[in-house]
């Protein structure tokens, strides 16, 4: 019974370190990419800046898209 139970808390031990390695490999990845994920937030690098019609473009395409979305008239029954 004893070897089991070692068995058992090497077996997560070994679980724990690949889990732990995996999260640092796609960390270190994400960040050569632009992402940075720290503990509280996230962060992304652009190359590009947004001028004012860029701005408005993208507030038009949202306010659209919520329009479409709604629904006016009276309720179908």
């Amino acid at each position: 019974t004893t070897l089991i139970f070692v068995g058992t808390i090497l077996g997560v031990v070994y679980v724990a370190e690949q889990v732990s390695s995996g999260v640092k490999s796609t960390k270190e990845s994400r960040e050569s990419q632009g992402i940075c994920i720290p503990d509280k937030d996230v962060s992304v690098e652009t190359q590009k800046r947004f001028d004012r019609e860029d701005y408005v473009d993208a507030i038009q395409r949202g306010f659209i898209k919520a329009l479409n979305a709604a629904s006016f008239g009276p309720a179908d029954d």
